[in-house]
């Protein structure tokens, strides 16, 4: 995972569990911030050379490369697209977001700017902009909104701080920090998710004032570009929802954010200022018929979570996490944590010469306080592996790395120092690992939006039980449709449900 250097903010990024949470503006893998308030103390310096992607890593020494003749604004976006994914190849959605963007910056303050948007192929919740004009906005993003207002809504926010030079301002007040060693971003002291996600990006987001101007100046532009400016304030609840679901401890945003209550309510009240409720176009129909077919969730390439179980198409492994573990996929890295955060376990590929043997890999130093008299080789199913330990104050680490062909994942397990049967919960975690087999990456399908009519007589209950692979089937339904508990539906209209590579199933009698 590169360095994504100080010039992205999101406008919305997995909100938090209860409706008065904030919003996270960090622009790392926001699926992992479920983990972020159980994540404690790591002592050991991972390096940067994890990649579930299993690209060559950047080196850690600076040298000369392609890249450095590059514009900044092409390296800027080089970093976001390796960060986030790569692009969502849809032709036709790529077209729709471009003509909203189009109608939004013909009627903002400074129409001569011209603006690009890229679709990011990440189930996150998320869309950032660079000052250049470069707009992100994410397939997770585009799959929660209900109408085209509602994405206006949040392309209008990114509008606003390229208008109001935020990115320009926030940099002169926090200038980017020195790159230094991985080492020197792990010490035996708590510092939270980030370091255990291993991500790298520039976190300092918009302060508290610019997140409000920006969505005030959103309001002004959709309003006078034809949207429906009542579109923000929906899809906050739809984000607020959304968090909701996800699995338990969720952190809170940096304090300088608005909280999701507070930004709603604004949202509200700037939308009063230009149209009233239902006076203004907010193009559902238009919409769902671009968003008909869009991957949901995990996209297999980069492997897939279903439930405790880890599949890796590509890279050609699954594995299982223990019992009351729940994972999330962070791109490149995969994160798993038990109920009430006593345990933890962060899976990655890395890259491993050939000539290199895997005992020699975990001393080569990537990780402090590893005991070399604990590494061992060994073979799990068939693969060639090496397991090794390491101790700190706050954690204690079983660590694994196995290869896999040309490619190799390192499996690093932490808990509480003391945590009874640790060894025996860490070697029944290995020996889950083995190669996948081709049944199972044949049914290793992609998860799809597909929009539906309701039948006469079909409510929430049993729409849901039309989805496929996905937990809390009812409210999330509720949750991708931005309807409320007990909401009626009418025959005919048009809803989104969650399928299994776009087998949608037959009405449920």
């Amino acid at each position: 995972m590169r360095r994504l250097d100080g010039d992205g903010t999101a406008f919305a990024v997995n909100v938090g569990m209860q409706s008065t949470h904030q919003f996270r503006v960090l622009r790392y893998a926001a699926g992992m911030a479920a983990f972020a308030c159980v994540l404690g103390a790591w002592p050991a310096a991972v390096s940067r050379d994890s990649q579930m992607s299993g690209q060559t890593p950047d080196p850690v020494v600076v040298s000369s490369s392609k890249s450095d003749f590059l514009s900044a604004d092409r390296r800027e976006e080089l970093r976001v697209l390796d960060a986030n994914g790569g692009v969502y190849q849809d032709a036709q959605l790529q077209s729709l977001v471009g003509q909203i963007v189009e109608r939004l910056a013909a009627s903002s303050d400074r129409p001569d700017l011209h603006y690009r948007v890229v679709i990011l192929n990440s189930p996150a919740v998320n869309a950032f902009s660079l000052p250049s004009g470069r707009l992100y906005v994410t397939r997770g993003l585009l799959a929660l909104a209900s109408d085209a207002s509602e994405l206006a809504a949040v392309l209008s926010h990114e509008i606003g701080h390229v208008t109001a030079h935020h990115a320009l301002v926030r940099v002169a007040n926090h200038p980017p920090a020195p790159v230094g060693r991985a080492a020197d971003a792990f010490g035996d002291a708590p510092f939270g998710a980030r370091a255990f996600t291993g991500s790298n990006f520039a976190l300092a987001g918009f302060s508290h004032s610019q997140e409000l101007e920006a969505d005030n100046i959103g309001a002004r532009v959709s309003a006078r570009a034809g949207y429906d400016p009542f579109g923000a304030a929906r899809f906050l609840n739809v984000m607020s929802r959304n968090g909701q679901l996800r699995p338990a401890g969720a952190a809170d945003a940096p304090p300088s954010q608005p909280s999701t209550a507070d930004r709603s309510a604004i949202a509200l009240t700037n939308a009063r200022q230009y149209a009233t409720p239902g006076s203004a176009d907010r193009d559902a129909d238009l919409l769902l018929a671009n968003i008909d077919g869009l991957i949901y969730g995990d996209d297999p390439n980069d492997g897939v979570v279903r439930g405790r179980q880890f599949l890796h198409p590509r890279l050609g492994f699954v594995f299982a996490a223990p019992q009351g573990f729940s994972l999330a996929r962070s791109f490149q890295v995969l994160l798993g944590v038990r109920a009430g955060g006593s345990e933890m376990l962060r899976l990655e590929a890395v890259t491993v010469p050939s000539a290199q043997s895997l005992s020699d890999y975990l001393a080569s130093g990537w990780m402090e306080n590893l005991d070399p008299h604990s590494i061992v080789e060994t073979s799990v199913n068939g693969l060639a592996a090496a397991t090794a330990s390491a101790d700190g104050a706050q954690w204690s680490f079983r660590i694994v790395v196995l290869r896999i062909d040309a490619s190799a994942v390192r499996l690093i397990f932490a808990a509480k120092p003391g945590t009874r049967e640790l060894d025996r919960t860490f070697q029944e975690l290995v020996r889950t690992f083995r190669p996948i087999s081709a049944s199972e990456v044949a049914a290793t399908k992609p998860l799809r939006l597909r929009v539906v009519a309701v039948q006469p007589g079909e409510t929430p209950d049993k729409l849901a039980r039309r989805m496929a692979a996905v937990d809390r089937p009812v409210e999330r339904f509720l949750v991708i449709n931005g309807l409320a508990a007990g909401q009626a539906l009418k025959a005919g209209d048009r809803v989104k449900i969650v399928t299994n590579d776009g087998h949608i199933r037959p009405p449920v009698k």
